[in-house]
């Protein structure tokens, strides 16, 4: 089951991860689930840990979308892996295009 998989299928099953407030604890839980060695550390602090790691990783993004020259070798590769990903999943060459173009004929 995909990540993406399990989130969906816990919020059919735990309304209150529904709420804002209840995700990062949601995503901890999905993660013990997934990892159950996770267990062993306290609920708690992997919450403030799944909290800090969002954080930083939305600082991370920002800084490179704004300061170009701190971003690695690989970032000029970002088409080239998104077309590659998105054939593996089984679209069709153009279909980002195909999409917006949609859009704006209705």
């Amino acid at each position: 089951m995909s990540l993406k998989q399990r989130v969906n299928k816990y919020l059919l099953e735990q309304p209150l991860f529904r709420e804002r407030k209840n995700k990062d604890r949601g995503l901890v839980n999905i993660l013990i689930e997934k990892y159950p060695t996770l267990a062993t550390i306290q609920k708690e602090i992997l919450v403030d840990m799944v909290k800090d790691y969002n954080s930083m990783d939305r600082s991370w993004r920002q800084t490179l979308e704004h300061s170009p020259q701190l971003r690695g070798s690989d970032y000029e590769d970002k088409v080239i892996l998104e077309q590659e990903k998105m054939l593996s999943l089984g679209y069709g060459v153009g279909h980002s295009q195909d999409i917006k173009t949609l859009k704006n004929i209705t």
